[in-house]
Parts: structure tokens; C-alpha cells; sequence
């Protein structure tokens, strides 16, 4: 309380020199018989720098006056008149009003110099502290909360309000208790501002006794900032305005930032969209394309009525139009498979099953030819696994003409399954070229073809293992490539186990 009322009266300079002249007059009085009257002219002197130290140049020189008088009347004779007998008297008291009013003022001068360095250190440690929090800072709530409650802080305003623009309009974002929406006339203030690109001074009549600036960046008015008046009805001084509107250029550059980065977003996603559309026109236009050729071929051939056919050559063209069909096919169904996926339209529902049936189900779908290289090795105690069947069965599926495909020749391909801590491993091996590890994230994008592919292997749309990681995702379990000794690739799917398995592991 005491600290609190000696801060009051330091603030109030003026009424601190009448008091502290008052105050010394009365403790030097009991002195006057004692001490040589000049010597009372310099603890006056003392009175006027300590004035001129706490409170500035204006009350130093009131202290110098009222020191002056309280000299003359109390303590030079003729006492408690202003009459002045000895002409050395007058030149004492002329002296001691010039030395103390040029004392008064140079203390003062020394002591605002003083505060505006203070102010300024301080200024400058706030930009700074504010500074290094935006740089990594990328929400414009938070961003508001820290700079108005600084403002707040600093220079004890009642209110601090950004209002800033988005598409064309201004959104408020507050600051202090109470924080409710800004009143209309507020908000109509920060309207005029943002308009005109042009700062309301507190005390203005439009101002309604706030301060509001306009946020400049390169592109524009990026939003206004709007400060109540302090809570001692005082206007902000040159320094305080100064520091609003360095507050005001970092808001605007945090607004410019975010309107650069939300800018190179959309330009990155329109990069990425066209690349993708590229890519998925390069892709499907290959894979529609050559099974169509190979059909037309086909039929046109078969058309022909100078050709003479017999039913074994007529069987096989029309096997090969059955392949290029189904060629066809499973390209345009994994297109749709991985948007369905993608856009979460086709969901998994997932039931108990016996992974071994999912297994052969996959083989089935596999040439005759080439399920002879497939060693199936599954536990009999292994317990159902959870998932959706149809989805599993196409995981399977892309895995195993994924490694038929790469590990040419009669290399074996092993498909296995064990338990783990985490629920059930499945995993899908192969003895091919292998996978690079800084392709073993890649290859799980979408129209991916590692850099290291055999040319001789046939081409595809790329969607078969983005397929898969979407529906193990799909399923909460993980997917992901180990390397194989000396040679090959295995791809190894982590699966939660059922409840039931969950409760007859404890």
C-alpha cells in the first residue's frame, strides 16, 4: 500500500515538490538557531535535486521557487516576511534561484534522458522477445494473445483489440478482460481506418479516446490495431506512440507472413495437383491405352474376312481379349479403389478370419502358372484376424503380384505370419533386386516406379502398394519394407490382434 502510494506521488511531480519543500521546511526550523543562515541554501539545493531525480524539470524548478521563498521567509531576517534588510541576503537569494533552477532543469534533463533510454531498452527487449516468438509462431489467435496482452502490460491500457482482414473483411481477435465482442463504434473506428489506410489519435472525435493504426504489409491494409486509453485517463506520450506502432509494423510483418506462406501452400498445392494430374494422365492414358490397342488388334483381325480361322486360332485371340479386358479392368478398379479409399467411401468392416483363407483367396487371383513359386507358411495356432475380407484379400493380392512381377524367373516367393507383441506380422518376401532404403517410404506413393526397375518388367499405374498402405492404415496396423539377405525385399504388415486374442495371450 505504501509502495503503491509513493508511486502515485512520484507520478504526480508537481504536488511531490510541495510536499518534500513543506516536509524539509518543518525538520529545518528546530535547526535555525544552531546553523548559519546560508547553509540552509544548500540543503534546499539538496531538496531541488531530489525533486529533479524523481520527477523531472518542472517540479525541480517549482521546488526551486518554493525553496527560494521558504528561505526568505523562515530562515533569513527579518523571519516569516519576505522582506530582505542585507543587501548580501539579495545576492544570496538570487544565487540560489539560478543555481537552483539551473540544477533543477539539469537533473531533470539527466533524469528524462534516463527514462527514455529505459523506455527505449525496453521497447527494444519487447520487440526483440515478441520478434523471436512470431518467427516460429503460425497461429494468428496465439499471435494476438502475446502482442495485446504486451500492450496491455506496457502501457497499462484498459483495452488492446486486433482486427484483422479476411477476405475483405475484419475479423477481431481480443485482448484483456473484458474480451467480448468490441462495441459498435469500435468496431466502426477500425472499419474507417482499415478503408482509409489512415491512424485514429486518441482523443479524436471518430476515436471515441482510442488509438487506432492501420497494419500495413506490401500487399496492403493487412488489419487495424485498436489501444484503449491507459487507466489513469492519460494520452500516450511520444515514446508509448512510438512503441505502438513498432508493435504495429511486427504485427503487420507476422500478417504478411502468413499471407506469403498460405500463398506458396496453395501455389505448392496446385504444383502438386498438376504433377499428380501428369502423372495419373501419363499412367492411365498407358494402361487404358495398350490393353484397348491390343484389343482393337485383336478384334480387327478377327473381322477380317480374307483371313481364314480355325477354332484353336479363334480360342486364342479370344483368350488374349479376355487378358487385355482384364488388364483394363484392374487398372480402372484400382484408380477407383484408391479415390473410394482416399475420400474414406469405402470403409473397412471388419469381422474375425482365418488369415489362410484370405491367403488363398489372394493366390487365386494370381496365373495358374505363377502359383507354384508361392510358399505358404502360417502357424496352426495362429489366431483370426480382424479386418474386412475383401480388402485383406486385395492387400494379399498387390503384395504378391507386386514380387511376382519384380522377382522374375522361378525365385520363391514366401508368405508367412507369427505373433508379436503389437498383435499379428504377415509378411509377403521376395528374392528380387530389392528396394534401396530411400525408396522405402517412396514406393508407397501414389504412380511410384523406383529408379532402379528393371526396364524389362512390365509396366503398371503404380497404385497397387498405395492401395495396400491405405487399407492397412485403414485398419490401424503399419506397413513397411525390410531388406533381405543377399538379396530381396519383404514387406511386413504389423496387425492388432482381436480381443479374444488379446485376452487368451494374457
Amino acid at each position: 500500500m505504501l509502495r503503491r502510494w509513493l508511486f502515485r506521488l512520484i507520478l504526480h511531480g508537481y504536488v511531490l515538490a510541495i510536499l518534500a519543500i513543506a516536509l524539509s521546511t518543518v525538520l529545518f526550523l528546530p535547526g535555525r538557531a544552531t546553523f548559519a543562515k546560508g547553509q540552509w541554501a544548500l540543503l534546499y539545493l539538496l531538496i531541488v535535486v531530489l525533486v529533479a531525480g524523481a520527477s523531472g524539470t518542472g517540479p525541480a524548478i517549482l521546488a526551486a521557487i518554493l525553496g527560494f521563498l521558504a528561505w526568505n521567509f523562515f530562515f533569513l531576517p527579518p523571519y516569516h516576511t519576505l522582506e530582505v534588510h542585507d543587501a548580501k541576503d539579495w545576492l544570496s537569494l538570487v544565487v540560489f534561484l539560478a543555481v537552483g533552477i539551473v540544477m533543477g532543469i539539469q537533473t531533470g534533463r539527466m533524469r528524462d534522458r534516463e527514462a527514455r533510454a529505459v523506455a527505449r531498452e525496453q521497447e527494444t527487449a519487447v520487440l526483440n522477445r515478441l520478434t523471436a516468438g512470431l518467427v516460429s509462431e503460425a497461429s494468428t489467435e496465439r499471435m494476438a494473445a502475446g502482442v495485446l496482452g504486451e500492450i496491455v502490460d506496457l502501457l497499462r491500457a484498459r483495452s488492446a483489440t486486433l482486427f484483422v482482414d479476411v477476405d475483405g473483411n475484419l475479423e477481431t481477435f481480443c485482448e484483456t478482460p473484458p474480451c467480448d465482442v468490441p462495441q459498435p463504434d469500435v468496431a466502426a473506428a477500425a472499419q474507417w481506418v482499415f478503408d482509409h489506410d489512415a491512424p485514429l489519435a486518441q482523443g479524436d472525435a471518430q476515436s471515441g479516446g482510442r488509438a487506432f493504426l492501420p497494419l500495413r504489409g506490401a500487399s496492403g491494409v493487412a488489419g487495424v490495431l485498436s489501444v484503449g486509453a491507459r487507466g489513469d485517463g492519460r494520452a500516450f506520450d511520444d515514446d508509448e506512440t512510438r512503441l505502438l506502432a513498432s508493435l504495429a509494423n511486427v504485427i503487420a510483418v507476422f500478417l504478411e507472413r502468413q499471407r506469403l506462406q498460405a500463398a506458396a501452400s496453395a501455389a505448392e498445392a496446385s504444383r502438386e495437383a498438376d504433377q499428380l494430374k501428369s502423372s495419373l494422365l501419363s499412367s492411365v492414358s498407358h494402361e487404358l491405352k495398350t490393353p484397348l490397342a491390343a484389343l482393337t488388334a485383336t478384334v480387327s483381325n478377327l473381322l477380317e474376312s480374307d483371313i481364314p480361322w480355325n477354332e484353336k486360332s479363334v480360342r486364342d485371340e479370344l483368350r488374349s481379349i479376355v487378358s487385355d479386358v482384364a488388364r483394363l479392368n484392374n487398372s480402372i478398379g484400382a484408380l477407383l479403389d484408391l479415390s473410394r479409399l482416399e475420400a474414406h467411401a469405402w470403409e473397412p468392416r471388419r469381422e474375425p478370419y482365418e488369415l489362410a483363407d484370405i491367403v488363398a483367396a489372394s493366390l487365386d487371383t494370381l496365373p495358374a502358372h505363377e502359383r507354384g513359386r508361392i510358399a505358404v507358411s502360417l502357424p496352426d495356432e495362429l489366431p483370426p484376424v480382424d479386418v474386412d475380407f475383401v480388402q485383406w484379400a486385395r492387400v494379399m493380392q498387390n503384395l504378391l503380384e507386386n514380387a511376382v512381377v519384380y522377382a522374375r524367373g522361378v525365385a520363391p516367393i514366401r508368405v508367412g505370419a507369427s505373433r508379436s507383441d503389437d498383435g499379428i506380422e504377415m509378411w509377403v518376401e521376395d528374392e528380387g533386386p530389392g528396394i534401396p532404403g530411400d525408396e522405402h517410404e517412396a514406393v508407397f506413393e501414389k504412380f511410384y516406379r523406383g529408379r532402379h526397375t528393371d526396364t524389362r518388367a512390365p509396366s503398371g499405374t503404380g497404385l497397387g502398394l498405395a492401395i495396400a498402405r491405405e487399407i492397412v492404415r485403414a485398419h490401424e496396423g503399419r506397413i513397411r519394407i525390410e531388406d533381405v539377405r543377399p538379396h530381396g525385399a519383404r514387406f511386413l504388415i504389423t496387425l492388432r490382434g482381436t480381443e479374444g486374442d488379446a485376452e487368451e495371450t494374457e
